[in-house]
């Protein structure tokens, strides 16, 4: 667990010097806000004006859509990494890898490519409801005002976060309930949007960073065979309780003590087997 923190904190450092790096970059970011509307005009996508007085007229569903982009993101990607550790640790690992490749190209974007967000842009017609409605996540006294890059509006982590967290959930729980997990994705886009941090194109570049992350883990497996040690207890619940996802099964590496454990490699490595239900891994 302290490698884990500390390398949460590495991952602060690192944000806290880019935002160092592209603070002073308004004039570009200005200057590429301008390109992005142009090109969702010509795609047909540029509606977050409209988007936005679907709240504007209330001014309750406002705070309301500003309290869910201020508290919702952090909270929920730290509250399923946890559950991952101590539930998946083969689904912790596979996520955290792909959490870390979204986060460095993510940044490497916001260095090179500086983003007035809507929010900057009255002339448009958009409104800043933090600054309007309240709770400011920006500002001088705004929740993100010490640690965030306000011209970092592409991608949105945000979004990438929250898409991560509901594959993640979707993946690695058995719940039937699971895909109710794509609401956060889904909500979290349109907050983005009708609260005018962010432009449809922010949401769809960190869509494509994910798909990205995940295809790269793809393409390249783990050198270590014995990342996730588990026991699994296989005589406490019947087997169709203790059923493993389909995708999930055994490879060369397991091994079965004492009639009711096996000792399992990483997941990720693990090949599916038609003859063999483990159990649920403590």
């Amino acid at each position: 667990m302290l490698v884990e923190l500390l390398g949460v904190l590495g991952a602060f450092l690192v944000y806290k010097a880019v935002r160092v790096v592209a603070q002073d970059e308004f004039d570009q970011a200005f200057r590429n806000a301008a390109n992005v509307v142009d090109i969702e005009r010509r795609l047909g996508i540029f509606n977050e004006v409209s988007m936005q007085r679907l709240i504007l007229h209330d001014p309750d569903l406002a705070r309301l859509a500003n309290r869910y982009y201020e508290t919702a993101h952090l909270p929920a990607t730290a509250l399923c990494l946890v559950w991952l550790y101590v539930k998946a640790p083969h689904g912790y690992l596979h996520t955290r890898r792909a959490l870390v490749i979204t986060s460095i190209a993510a940044m490497a974007i916001h260095v090179a490519y500086p983003l007035a967000p809507p929010r900057m842009l009255p002339n448009l017609g958009f409104v800043d409801t933090g600054n309007r409605f309240g709770p400011a996540s920006y500002g001088t006294e705004g929740f993100f005002a010490s640690v965030a890059n306000q011209i970092a509006a592409m991608p949105s982590l945000h979004f990438g976060w929250a898409l991560l967290v509901a594959i993640a959930v979707i993946r690695y729980s058995r719940v039937r309930l699971r895909w109710l997990a794509l609401v956060h994705p889904i909500l979290t886009l349109l907050v983005i949007v009708v609260t005018a941090n962010h432009y449809w194109l922010d949401g769809i570049v960190a869509g494509l960073l994910v798909v990205l992350a995940f295809g790269l883990l793809a393409l390249v497996p783990s050198r270590r065979r014995h990342d996730v040690p588990m026991v699994i207890d296989l005589t406490t619940r019947s087997a169709e309780d203790q059923l493993l996802p389909t995708d999930q099964g055994l490879s060369s590496g397991w091994t079965v003590e004492s009639g009711r454990t096996v000792l399992a490699p990483d997941i990720d490595e693990v090949a599916p087997a038609d003859d063999v239900r483990l159990g649920r891994a403590r």
